[in-house]
């Protein structure tokens, strides 16, 4: 095995992925422990990474390798519950094998309670009880029995729990969607918060619990200290491998970021959301939306400008049509970003034809708010006009902000369009938005986006207060 093999397959491993194997190595033999070492302070340590000894026989690394991946796929849930599914399907088709029948026993005798994929787990003992009963077979009868009947109520709780849970979903994420707290989420606070603090619970609902309460504090501003704790909490699972699967750490780093750049740590975000985007797997350009997002926040935008433009390739292909549209606006803001506003043009033009259905269903205020951005930049006033017509857009922003308490823009951009093209006075235009700032501000406390502000201002020369 050449090493730089060795160095890709280490280079992708997150730090709790090494935290978990550092638990549980027991090397006799000191190279492999160097080595390992090697690998903790590069990927954990946060320092400069150190090269890996050439002169250690070239097999001791691939050893290494083999022993790293086949403990990790021992821990993953993913596999785990693929392995269930697959138990499950030769139970019912009368097909398990004796020693597929072994591999069951030795997880029911090894189980331990509260398991992540609990539920799963439970329906297939029981499968298997049936599956036994049916042909007389009580060799083991006692044991999955016993098993049954000592994790029922756990099961019913679990079942009872996740069947709320869908709700719950339908309630939070509709209001995450629509960018407002409402009643419908709050109601859930109190039950999702005993929920957490549930040790008996099982993994996969503990861990949805977390979600839920995460998007609900990225809403909530009073519960995000609260819910940061809950990540520590969580820490604990993650290192000893009872909540372990690539994936679910790429989206518990991608969360984190999102609810430390909520309470404005953005340096601590971009720790988290760097390792979210380690691997380009299903929420790959959500999570790179939110670090880029982040980089831009930090004053990196060309950055974020060259991974955006990395990612075009896979962007094309997603079918989430909500990711998709979000990172058409992300790209488009990350031009305009970078001064290029002749290319945020021509890809935001290029991608409406391609995908104006998509746009309109699915983040079309984001993305025609940084349209209006470009357009300003470019000075192009009768498109802006076109544009805002052809959409009704300031009728669409005035049935948004009935739900969402927010500014007009797009009668501003209006506003600013026929100011320019000499249809309205400075004067009258000015006033105008004054107006809904003082409005919006006496009411509800809000203050208008200070990037537009600063467009309009540098449109007109003349600061908006």
């Amino acid at each position: 095995m050449k090493l730089k093999k060795f160095q890709i397959y280490t280079d992708s491993l997150l730090p709790h992925e090494v935290m978990l194997l550092g638990r549980v190595k027991q090397f006799q033999d000191q190279d492999r422990e160097d080595i390992f070492d090697t690998i903790y302070h590069n990927v954990c340590s946060g320092k400069p990474p150190k090269d890996y000894d050439a002169k250690i026989d070239k097999r001791k690394y691939s050893h290494l390798m083999n022993w790293m991946e086949s403990k990790l796929d021992g821990f993953c849930t993913d596999q785990y519950y693929e392995r269930l599914n697959y138990f499950d399907i030769r139970i019912k088709t009368d097909t398990i094998s004796s020693d597929e029948e072994k591999e069951l026993l030795q997880l029911i005798k090894q189980y331990e309670p509260h398991h992540f994929h609990f539920i799963r787990f439970y329906e297939v003992v029981k499968n298997y009880l049936m599956f036994l009963l049916v042909r007389v077979r009580l060799n083991d009868y006692e044991l999955i029995h016993t098993f049954v009947h000592d994790y029922h109520d756990d099961y019913v709780r679990s079942k009872e729990v996740n069947n709320r849970m869908t709700q719950a979903t339908v309630d939070i994420v509709t209001d995450y969607h629509n960018l407002k707290i409402s009643q419908n989420s709050i109601k859930w606070i109190s039950w999702l918060t005993r929920l957490w603090s549930e040790q008996g619970l099982d993994g996969y609902n503990r861990y949805q619990t977390l979600i839920l309460l995460s998007y609900v504090a990225l809403l909530k501003n009073d519960v995000l200290k609260e819910v940061l704790g809950y990540y520590k909490e969580l820490e604990p699972k993650l290192e000893d491998g009872s909540y372990y699967s690539k994936k679910l750490l790429l989206n518990y780093y991608g969360n984190k970021q999102l609810i430390l750049m909520k309470m404005d740590h953005y340096d601590s975000a971009l720790y988290y959301g760097k390792l979210s985007i380690s691997e380009q797997g299903n929420d790959y350009i959500m999570y790179l939306n939110n670090y880029s997002f982040n980089l831009s926040k930090l004053g990196r935008p060309k950055e974020a400008l060259d991974l955006l433009i990395e990612a075009r390739p896979f962007a094309r292909q997603m079918s989430n049509k909500y990711n998709r549209t979000l990172f058409i606006s992300s790209l488009m803001k990350s031009y305009n970003d970078n001064g290029q506003f002749q290319n945020a043009k021509r890809y935001a033009e290029n991608r409406l034809t391609m995908y104006e259905k998509d746009i309109l269903e699915h983040n079309w205020i984001k993305f025609f708010r940084t349209y209006m951005e470009t357009l300003v930049h470019l000075e192009e006033f009768a498109q802006v006009k076109k544009t805002i017509r052809r959409y009704n857009l300031i009728d669409r922003e005035s049935h948004f902000v009935k739900n969402y308490v927010s500014f007009s823009y797009f009668k501003w951009y209006m506003a600013l369009a026929n100011h320019k093209e000499g249809n309205i006075t400075e004067t009258k235009f000015l006033s105008g938005i004054r107006k809904e700032i003082d409005r919006l501000k006496a009411t509800y406390q809000i203050e208008p986006s200070g990037r537009v502000t600063d467009l309009l201002e540098s449109s007109i020369k003349r600061a908006i207060q």
